[in-house]
């Protein structure tokens, strides 16, 4: 009997019966502290696992230059600049200097980045720039947005500079 008074356990009797031993080991106030905590970690946990970035690289952007050692070796066209649109749900596309390019991106924090090889038709003849963009395009690891400006990096090779064109 001293051990349900320390707790302060309640009993219930029942018509059959039974008796019940209600324990009360933990107060409520501490439950409802230990419950908030749990419930906090898992909703900040969720929230840096999962970025919800996407609204500031969903729009259509114009590749304005690359900056590395190969940056004079693939000289841009004056006359034509790359455009790459990120969609919402995940999908890119890529328009060249004749042809069109797709695939995927996802992003998985808030400057980490993973593009998909582009699948691109054959239709003739686009510049070495835009040839070069294509191919480093799945090489990208990270992202930043500053403004209308957006660069896409290449871990040991530089970087990509868009300019937005349309949200």
């Amino acid at each position: 009997m001293a051990l349900l008074q320390k707790y302060s356990d309640s009993t219930r009797n029942f018509s059959s019966g039974q008796t019940i031993i209600i324990r009360n080991d933990v107060p409520m106030k501490q439950a409802k502290l230990i419950l908030f905590f749990i419930l906090s970690g898992l909703l900040f946990n969720a929230c840096n696992d999962d970025c919800d970035c996407n609204g500031q690289m969903v729009g259509q952007w114009e590749v304005d230059d690359f900056v590395s050692v190969e940056s004079a070796v693939y000289p841009k066209d004056d006359n034509y600049s790359p455009l790459i649109e990120f969609e919402s749900d995940g999908n890119y596309s890529l328009a060249l200097d004749v042809n069109v390019c797709g695939g995927e991106y996802s992003l998985s924090s808030t400057d980490s980045i993973s593009i998909s090889g582009a699948g691109c038709t054959k239709i003739c003849c686009d510049s070495e720039f835009s040839k070069k963009i294509t191919t480093m395009l799945p090489q990208v690891s990270t992202w930043s947005v500053n403004g209308d400006e957006l660069r896409l990096t290449v871990d040991g090779w530089g970087w990509i500079n868009l300019n937005r064109v349309s949200k």
